[in-house]
């Protein structure tokens, strides 16, 4: 099996920013939308409040559901890593005399 350690390890390197970044915005709308809507509730304007709060959990949902697919993702790169590796490994330790 051909591949490039140094690039899949460069891959799990970006792929683990990329969870870093959208964790820190995820964070950053959540605490946005809780003083948007305690301000929005004490001027009275329960509707409008009411609408943003459901898209804002739909938002917060789907980055949850990435936040879990790009988790997943880096595992399986790191294990297929390791594994290659392991088989590399097994292969180099068959030209042993």
């Amino acid at each position: 099996m051909l591949y490039d350690p140094a690039k899949i390890n460069a891959l799990i390197t970006d792929l683990e920013g990329y969870k870093t970044n959208i964790t820190t915005e995820r964070n950053n709308a959540d605490e946005a939308s809780r003083k948007l809507l305690s301000q929005a509730w004490q001027s009275g304007d329960a509707g409008a409040s009411a609408s943003f709060d459901q898209k804002h959990k739909t938002l917060m949902n789907d980055m949850d559901d990435l936040l879990h697919i790009l988790g997943k993702g880096i595992v399986n790169v790191r294990a297929a890593l390791e594994k290659a590796q392991a088989t590399d490994q097994h292969v180099a330790d068959d030209f042993v005399w």
